[in-house]
């Protein structure tokens, strides 16, 4: 259900009295209501207490308006309720929208042929006025288009492509953040499309039932969005989008005046989820992002299968794999696993797309590659059971293998214990600890406190995305005896930080972040002790050649109150740095490692075959 409360935002509070008129009116008509205003310097509040993992994302949108359309579903995404622009009167109470999951109004007829063509949706729905629930899947599949709009300039370019030149900024704007981006997610994201309720008219052929909130409400048009072209091409563009316009009209009026759209209601309008096994056992997700896995996906899969816990859920989303790994993923379907496809996006957005699909009251993340052991959910699970333990993440042992689950290593670290979220970061940080994302099994109420996951990062994404879990938790509850197997491939392994420059950017971003979340947490000596640790342990890894890294490192060091200084290799390739220099030190350090690496690879694989167990590729567990 949508919870009672109105957001609204803009520069300063309404000062027009025709402005003031429509908020007032808006208010009276739900005084049982809670009203939000957020004015410029609360939105920006807002993005670094709630989303910071976003700052650089709202901070990197070419037009103001695109930012404010960011800012708009990621409010009612955190907190739920209704957002309207300030200039929609309202002609009814909301109260008859609260029992719909997700509400959205509707917009007009779209220019787009896009749409038309490739999904055959000939309307949009409009951002000027929507409702959703707190945490809604289908405003999270909105945020990641808008996102991925921003990343990817090509992914709007097909949009655009019959956009007249003297409105291209504009339609950019509609296709990138606005109304366009908003139906084509609806579009794409069929399953989350069934729990959004559009409120068309009775005619959408009648311009007159346009930018309707169904009978609720009327967007007024002020636009005081509008880029500023100057009089002429203002005039211009407009003459060329009437005459578009009467030929959409044209074309539209042989399809109808009615529309509607695949919404999964029961009898009363009212949305379902779907749940899977005994729904008075609390439901386990086990969301999997995979690409080019068909190696392992199987053995994966199996695991998940495996698990004792009588009531949980499978999710694959195959993040655009060019070989096997969607075709051995759908061979379980008879198994229960669901598998879904998208284009490759990486695995932030692969998760988070597996998390907008599920229906979990806990979720269970799990690498393709990686595989629990078959109580691990169940012993996590036994812990919270008949105690309120929603914003308690609950973590779990984990060893390194490469092919043979018994040749696994579980070498305790100071991390398996019970710890508050504080003293995790800051023995992680400080000590320079690994943090396995299967590890851990969360609530749906932690996981939605914590937010998305961070798609713009491609490396170190996990390590973030469970900063802010313990940010929102109250504490990490570890249980002995409960089991992950980590595949430890090294330069194969998604999660490998290598030396290209765009993840070797987005971990020092993810580091910035660490040591933010930290001192937001806690600002005291030992903290930063830790923090510096932390960047004393990586400063090699930028050194020299990320010059501008290093000065960053630098100075955030300084401001820890202890300067860094020139860091140092270990005593075999010391001497190489000062015969041959840094380059050369830092190439044979790597090669050496992946020297190392390959040796103990096919190692591994000689005792497989010695073993007489048949290949991990033929589905031995």
């Amino acid at each position: 259900m949508i919870p009672k409360r109105i957001i609204q935002t803009g520069k300063v509070f309404p000062q027009s009295l025709r402005i003031k008129a429509m908020v007032s009116n808006l208010r009276l008509l739900n005084p049982d209501f809670e009203y939000v205003f957020f004015d410029d310097p609360a939105v920006e509040t807002f993005i670094d207490t709630e989303f910071p993992q976003y700052r650089a994302v709202f901070d990197g949108f070419k037009f103001a308006i695109q930012r404010f359309d960011f800012f708009r579903y990621l409010v009612v995404y955190r907190f739920g309720g209704f957002y309207f622009d300030l200039d929609v009167l309202l002609a009814h109470s909301l109260s008859p929208l609260l029992e719909y999951e997700s509400v959205f109004s509707f917009e007009g007829l779209t220019f787009s042929r896009y749409l038309r063509d490739r999904y055959n949706i000939d309307w949009e729905i409009g951002n000027y006025a929507f409702g959703a629930a707190a945490g809604h899947p289908f405003l999270l599949a909105v945020i990641e288009n808008c996102i991925r709009a921003q990343a990817d300039p090509d992914w709007a370019k097909p949009m655009l492509r019959d956009v007249p030149p003297l409105s291209k900024e504009e339609f950019f704007v509609l296709y990138t953040t606005g109304p366009g981006m908003v139906t084509r997610t609806l579009a794409e994201q069929a399953e989350l499309g069934k729990t959004v309720k559009v409120l068309f008219p009775e005619d959408v052929c009648d311009l007159r039932s346009w930018n309707h909130f169904g009978e609720f409400g009327v967007h007024m048009m002020d636009a005081t969005w509008r880029l500023n072209k100057g009089r002429l091409r203002r005039r211009l563009a407009g003459y060329l989008e009437i005459r578009r316009l009467r030929r959409l009209m044209e074309e539209n009026r042989a399809l109808g005046r009615t529309r509607k759209h695949n919404y999964l209601g029961n009898a009363e309008g009212k949305s379902e989820s779907p749940r899977a096994g005994n729904s008075t056992i609390p439901l386990v997700s086990i969301l999997i992002p995979a690409h080019n896995a068909e190696n392992w996906i199987a053995e994966t899969l199996r695991s998940a299968i495996s698990q004792t816990w009588p009531n949980t859920e499978i999710i694959v989303v195959d993040d655009g794999s060019i070989d096997r790994t969607g075709e051995i993923a759908r061979s379980f379907e008879e198994d229960g696993v669901r598998v879904f496809r998208q284009p490759n996006q990486g695995a932030a957005a692969a998760r988070n797309t597996a998390y907008s699909l599920c229906h979990g009251d806990y979720i269970q993340w799990l690498d393709a590659d990686d595989l629990l052991a078959p109580e691990k959910i169940s012993k996590q699970m036994e812990l919270v059971q008949g105690e309120d333990g929603k914003l308690t993440a609950l973590s779990s042992e984990y060893g390194t293998f490469m092919y043979r689950t018994d040749r696994s290593q579980f070498n305790p670290s100071a991390l398996w214990c019970c710890l508050t979220p504080v003293e995790w970061l800051i023995r992680k940080m400080g000590q320079n600890l690994y943090m396995q994302t299967a590890t851990w099994l969360i609530s749906r109420e932690l996981s939605e406190a914590a937010g998305p996951w961070d798609s713009s990062l491609f490396c170190d994404d996990d390590g973030e995305y469970f900063c802010r879990v313990l940010m929102a938790s109250d504490g990490v509850r570890f249980c002995p005896g409960a089991r992950v197997y980590y595949r430890s491939f090294g330069f194969d392994s998604m999660s490998y930080v290598s030396n290209s420059p765009k993840k070797l950017e987005a971990h020092w971003r993810s580091m910035k972040l660490h040591i933010r979340y930290l001192r937001l947490m806690e600002d005291s000596d030992r903290v930063n002790t830790a923090c510096l640790r932390y960047l004393r342990n990586w400063l090699i890894c930028y050194y020299p050649e990320w010059s501008e890294i290093v000065k960053e490192v630098q100075q955030i060091a300084a401001e820890l109150g202890e300067p860094l200084g020139t860091p140092t290799l270990s005593w075999k390739y010391s001497w190489m740095q000062k015969t041959f220099g840094w380059r050369v030190a830092k190439t044979a350090q790597r090669r050496l490692r992946r020297l190392r690496w390959l040796t103990e690879k096919r190692w591994e694989r000689v005792l497989l075959a010695l073993s007489r167990q048949p290949n991990l590729k033929d589905g031995w567990l």
